[in-house]
C-alpha cells in the first residue's frame, strides 16, 4: 500500500455506553465534565476487541471506534494500550421515518462533520449493528455520502438482521404492512452504496440477500484459544469448584450474558424450578443488566438461590470468567436470537458440551458437525427434558477443538477481516 498515511478504519457503533447496567459505577475510561458530571466507556465493546485482534496481525491500518453519547459535550478520545482509538461523540435523540411511522434513534452532527473532513483521506467506514441496517443514523450517513462517496463503506452485521419484507409474513395492523413496504424500498435504494456486508449466521446472510446484490462475507467474532483452554487438570477443576462451594455430585450449568429478555434467563430459571426436587444440579448465571431486569431475575430465583441450586455471579472477564467455565460441566445458551455468540465460542474452546437454542453462527457449526444439544426457542418443556437427560448423564458431544479454533480463534478471524480491508483499499486507493 503506497499511501502518505495509513488507511484509517473508522467503526461507528449503533449505541452509547451502557451506563444503565452500572449506574453507580464509573466506566474503565472516564472524564469529569466542568459541572461535576461524568462520562466514559468500557473498552469491552466488540469493535474495540476486533480492532485489537486486527492490529495484532497487521500494522498497515489505524483503527478508531466512534461511539455516540448523549452525555458528551465535545469529542472525548482515548488511545488504548492495544492501539485502538476510542472516541465519544456528542449525540442527540431524533425522530426518523424509515417507513411511515416515526422511529427514535440517535443523531450526531459532530460525527457527520468529522467524516466530511476525513473523506479525502484513505478511510474505510465500517457501520456496525446487531440488527443490520435498521439503525436509522446509518441510513442518514449513506444518504449524505453514498451517491458521491470517496471511500468504501463496509457494513459489519452482528448476526440478527431481518429484512423488512420478512416481517410482512407476520400478523400486523394494515399500517404496519405499508410501513414495512416503504422501509424495504428505502433500504434497497440506499444499500446499493455499500461495498460489502458481512454477517455471522446463515439465517442473517439469507436475510441480507433479500435486499442486497453486492459482496457478502460470512465473518464471525472470536476468542483467543491460547487463553480459553480446557481445564488443565481435574485437580484444578476440583479447586475451582471448592472455592464456589460446589458439591462433588452437582452437574454445573453455566449461562452468561446481559440481563435482557432476549437471553430468556427468566425462562431458564423457571425450567430449573421444575427440577428443584433434584439435588444434583447447580446453575451459574454470570452477567449484569439494568435495575428492573436484575431485580426480576433475582426475585424469580430466590428460592433456588437459598437451596444453593442457583448462583448469580457479577459480570466478569478474563481469568475469573475462565475459572467459571472450568468449574462447569455444560454451557447453556437459550437466547431467542444471537449473532455468534462469543460466549458459546469460549465454551467450545474450553471443551465444554453446549445446550443451545438453534440460533447464531455457533448453532450453524453445531448443526454441521452434529455436536451439542438443541432445544426449541420457546418450547420450555423440551428444555426441561433436555436438562433432565443431562442430569441422567446423557452428556452432549463436544466440538473438536481444532475445528473450533480454525473457525473462532482471533488470529484466524482477524485475517479474514484483513482480506476484506485489503480488497477495499485496492478498489478505492
Amino acid at each position: 500500500m503506497n499511501y502518505v498515511s495509513k488507511p484509517k478504519i473508522i467503526n461507528i457503533m449503533p449505541h452509547g455506553p451502557a451506563y444503565g447496567f452500572s449506574p453507580d459505577k464509573k466506566p474503565d475510561v472516564w472524564w469529569e465534565k466542568p459541572d461535576g458530571s461524568w462520562l466514559g466507556f468500557w473498552p469491552r465493546e466488540w469493535l474495540d476487541i476486533l480492532g485489537e485482534a486486527v492490529l495484532k496481525e497487521t500494522d498497515k491500518y489505524n483503527w478508531e471506534v466512534w461511539q455516540p453519547d448523549y452525555r458528551a459535550d465535545q469529542i472525548y478520545s482515548k488511545t488504548l494500550e492495544t492501539g485502538v482509538i476510542h472516541r465519544l461523540f456528542p449525540a442527540e435523540e431524533k425522530l426518523y421515518r424509515p417507513g411511515i411511522r416515526p422511529q427514535k434513534g440517535f443523531f450526531s452532527e459532530t460525527m457527520i462533520s468529522h467524516l466530511k473532513r476525513l473523506q479525502n483521506n484513505p478511510i474505510i467506514l465500517t457501520l456496525y449493528s446487531t440488527y443490520g441496517f435498521r439503525t436509522p443514523f446509518f441510513n442518514e450517513i449513506i444518504k449524505i455520502f453514498g451517491n458521491a462517496k470517496k471511500f468504501p463503506i463496509f457494513f459489519r452485521g452482528g448476526g440478527q438482521f431481518k429484512a423488512p419484507l420478512s416481517e410482512i409474513f407476520g400478523l400486523h395492523r394494515p399500517l404496519t404492512y405499508l410501513c414495512l413496504m416503504v422501509e424495504h424500498f428505502q433500504l434497497r435504494k440506499l444499500i446499493k452504496y455499500v461495498d460489502v456486508i458481512s454477517e455471522q449466521s446463515e439465517s442473517a446472510l439469507r436475510e441480507v440477500r433479500k435486499v442486497y446484490n453486492g459482496r457478502i462475507e460470512k465473518l464471525t467474532m472470536g476468542c483467543y484459544f491460547d487463553f480459553w483452554i480446557p481445564v488443565p487438570s481435574q485437580e484444578i477443576k476440583r479447586k475451582v469448584r471448592k472455592r464456589l462451594n460446589i458439591m462433588d455430585n452437582q452437574t454445573v450449568f453455566l449461562a452468561t450474558g446481559n440481563f435482557v429478555p432476549l437471553k430468556q434467563f427468566d425462562k431458564l430459571i423457571k425450567v430449573f424450578q421444575k427440577l428443584s426436587d433434584r439435588n444434583e444440579f447447580l446453575l451459574i448465571i454470570v452477567g449484569h443488566g439494568d435495575k428492573i431486569n436484575t431485580h426480576y431475575l433475582h426475585s424469580l430465583a430466590r428460592k433456588l438461590v437459598l437451596q444453593k441450586k442457583v448462583i448469580f455471579h457479577p459480570y466478569v472477564t478474563g481469568k475469573i470468567l475462565r475459572y467459571l467455565y472450568w468449574a462447569s460441566d455444560v454451557y447453556i445458551s437459550v437466547s431467542t436470537g444471537e449473532g455468534g455468540p462469543a460466549s458459546v465460542m469460549k465454551a467450545m474452546a474450553c471443551g465444554l458440551p453446549v445446550i443451545s437454542t438453534p440460533v447464531g453462527e455457533t448453532g450453524d457449526t453445531m448443526r454441521k458437525h452434529g455436536v451439542g444439544k438443541f432445544v426449541p426457542i420457546r418450547n420450555y418443556d423440551e428444555w426441561t427434558k433436555a436438562i433432565s437427560e443431562i442430569l441422567d448423564k446423557k452428556i452432549p458431544k463436544t466440538l473438536d477443538i481444532r475445528i473450533a479454533q480454525d473457525a473462532y480463534d482471533w488470529p484466524n478471524v482477524a485475517k479474514r477481516f484483513i482480506n476484506v480491508y485489503r480488497d477495499l483499499c485496492k478498489k478505492y486507493y
